[in-house]
């Protein structure tokens, strides 16, 4: 794969303000690659999306699209003149116009009436095109837009929070739906989301963001199982943070931003009860079931311990009671 986009030292300050809202960044995005850039509120993802757009001038830095310097000494590419489209978390539908009324109003679609065709029907919302946007649902309508978008097959799709209108039941089937769409349209997407599920679920290569800068790139698995702080462990969803003087066999370890100690990130799942001779369990920790609360069909337990308090998930079949005492190890695949 080639090289589509490349940004390199990219930053932005607002008024006068001292935080920038990005804060040198510095990524490449392959040809046909799907990339997530995740972070918490106010971490730079909207403003870095804005830039790549041409919605906003960065202060510094440089960008460059398909062979395309995008900005630089007296040189802006302003939005309309970009070979990329941006997705809004809205969609922006004009409410005043037919689905096929839309589809149709992006810059060049007219030119493009075979491969609309096409999109319509890949999405499955070629029967929609006489209704009005108000009359269809939500993930239809993310459809539509993106139809909007993929008609004049750019090279570069951008896409701000995707699935934040849709509920939990249709994001999932919708984040399948956008992966297949993305790989049969041969299709490079750069998303934003404070989901880490969508970045997991759909990207190739994750960008976790903090404070405006990018504290960790790499593909879902990396970020998920070697995060580099605790920050990104903690946003992947919960974790034991155990310091690795405990567990100095840890194939990964980290410093803890707020202790200052090598820390091992050890999700939930990843504990195990031990019913037997411990010896062989390295390591393992006996303690006092505190809670249990039920997720389904797991149940999440918290384990008071003598050296700290775990989170650990088993399935329900476990017959686990508050008070119980429990040993618990680590798996063996989180050992080198």
């Amino acid at each position: 794969m080639t090289v589509l986009l490349s940004l390199r030292e990219v930053s932005k300050t607002y008024g006068s303000s001292n935080l920038p809202a990005v804060d040198g960044i510095s990524f490449e995005c392959q040809g046909g690659e799907i990339t997530a850039i995740i972070g918490g509120s106010g971490s730079g993802k909207s403003t870095l999306l804005r830039i790549i757009a041409g919605l906003e001038i960065p202060d510094s830095g440089h960008i460059v699209l398909n062979g395309i310097a995008l900005n630089g000494f007296s040189q802006f590419v302003p939005p309309e003149k970009r070979d990329c489209t941006l997705v809004p978390q809205d969609y922006a539908l004009f409410p005043n116009m037919t689905i096929r009324q839309n589809v149709f109003f992006g810059k060049r679609a007219q030119d493009k009436p075979t491969r609309i065709r096409e999109l319509l029907e890949l999405t499955r919302i070629e029967k929609l095109e006489h209704r009005y946007p108000h009359q269809i649902s939500g993930g239809e309508q993310q459809r539509v837009a993106l139809v909007r978008a993929l008609a004049t097959n750019p090279s570069l799709l951008l896409l701000d929070e995707p699935l934040s209108n849709l509920d939990q039941e249709l994001r999932d089937s919708v984040r399948t739906e956008l992966i297949d769409l993305f790989r049969k349209t041969e299709t490079t997407a750069l998303f934003v989301s404070h989901d880490t599920d969508d970045a997991i679920t759909m990207a190739d290569k994750v960008i976790v963001l903090r404070d405006g800068k990018a504290v960790q790139i790499g593909t879902p698995t990396v970020v998920y199982n070697q995060p580099t702080n605790s920050y990104i462990a903690l946003l992947f969803g919960k974790t034991n943070l155990i310091p690795l003087e405990i567990f100095p066999k840890a194939r990964y370890n980290f410093a803890d931003s707020e202790s200052g100690l090598q820390v091992v990130s050890v999700r939930p799942h990843e504990l195990k009860l031990v019913n037997k001779d411990t010896s062989q369990c390295s390591p393992h920790f006996s303690g006092k079931v505190l809670s249990i609360q039920s997720k389904g069909n797991s149940q999440e337990v918290i384990l008071d311990t003598k050296e700290l308090t775990l989170t650990a998930s088993f399935p329900i079949s476990h017959r686990i009671h508050v008070g119980d005492l429990l040993t618990v190890a680590v798996e063996e695949n989180q050992s080198m």
